[in-house]
């Protein structure tokens, strides 16, 4: 009886000791587990944070070189061309003062824009059909404000000259052509949103003042001398360096 009762007892022992072997065992891949997904977790994050765009904020330093493509829609300066699409670009260097957060740019660049339509005098009734073509080339001072967060707003004062190509061929009368260079002044407003450290988009809003028109071809289409001040609206995409 002795025996058997100690053979008992041997073999209870060895079953809560395996028992207690297994829960052990349990436990230690219980927090092995939860430590690895855990680490696997704080890696991903990691990764994501490293693999991110950076964005300048906006009390940042300023960059130095400015790099800008446009395209939108120009409005010509008479009623019988006309909207069209208009294209260009700028380039630009400068920056900020410590402390200071208005930013400053030297910017020159070029636009191109070609209209197109026709109408009738309306003095005469005589049918014509035009076209006209605008190169403008420019410099000037751009001011640069970081209004909020990755937000900011520009004005560009620019001066410069346009060369034009006109052409009216009125149904009663010869073609007449045009072509000449005036200097003319530009003044643009632009919001842009700072996406990326090295990039951001916007729209811009321009007028060109002209110091003189196709007036002859715009007599020729019997309406008066055409005023000379032409509109954009563009959406704009720049890189900064």
């Amino acid at each position: 009886m002795r025996r058997t009762t100690r053979r008992n007892h041997r073999v209870m022992s060895a079953a809560t000791a395996s028992g207690a072997t297994s829960e052990s065992h349990r436990s230690v891949r219980k927090w092995t587990g939860g430590a690895v997904r855990k680490w696997a977790v704080a890696l991903a994050i990691g990764l994501l944070a490293a693999a991110a765009p950076r964005v300048a904020s906006a009390g940042g330093a300023g960059t130095h070189l400015l790099v800008e493509a446009n395209l939108g829609l120009g409005i010509a300066p008479v009623t019988y061309l006309g909207p069209a699409f208009a294209y260009g670009g700028l380039v630009g260097i400068g920056g900020k003062f410590r402390d200071f957060p208005l930013r400053f740019y030297f910017v020159t660049g070029a636009d191109s824009i070609s209209f197109s339509g026709e109408g009738s005098n309306p003095y005469t009734g005589t049918g014509f059909t035009a076209e006209r073509t605008y190169v403008d080339i420019f410099g000037g001072l751009r001011l640069l404000l970081p209004i909020y967060d990755q937000i900011r707003v520009y004005a560009d004062i620019l001066g410069g000259a346009a060369y034009i190509d006109d052409t009216v061929t009125r149904a009663d009368g010869p073609t007449v052509t045009k072509q000449d260079w005036f200097a003319e002044f530009i003044g643009a407003l632009g919001l842009q949103y700072r996406w990326h450290e090295m990039a951001s988009t916007g729209i811009r809003a321009e007028v060109l003042f002209g110091s003189q028109d196709a007036e002859l071809l715009d007599t020729y289409a019997g309406e008066g001398d055409g005023g000379g001040v032409r509109f954009s609206i563009l959406v704009t995409q720049s890189w900064h360096i």
